[in-house]
């Protein structure tokens, strides 16, 4: 039998978790040739900043390009990595320079 005082004793409480802020959907629909319906399915991705988009690595693309459906070839053809780039860094003077009014604000 385990000693007396083991089984008296309680198990000392779990920290509580810090709490994590959520980090803010950007508004995918900033990036040129990108609408509703594809950033709908990224979002269904789990895809929901720039940030992410502006890091993917070409095996990233081979692996979501052909979740895409209709809109499979989109992120290399209209460059939604380059542009993901500019609006993570918040540079919309240099995003317009390459590619034309922003339609949106940051």
């Amino acid at each position: 039998p385990p000693p007396a005082d083991a089984a008296e004793s309680t198990p000392a409480p779990e920290p509580a978790p810090i709490p994590v802020p959520e980090a803010k959907a950007d508004n995918l629909q900033l990036i040129k040739g990108l609408g509703p319906k594809l950033a709908g399915l990224l979002n269904g991705l789990g895809v929901t900043s720039f940030h992410q988009i502006a890091a993917w690595s070409e095996a990233d693309i081979a692996a979501i390009d052909p979740q895409l459906g209709a809109f499979q070839g989109r992120i290399a053809r209209d460059n939604f990595v380059d542009q993901a780039s500019y609006l993570t860094r918040g540079d919309k003077a240099g995003f317009e320079a390459k590619y034309g009014a922003l339609g949106g604000e940051l």
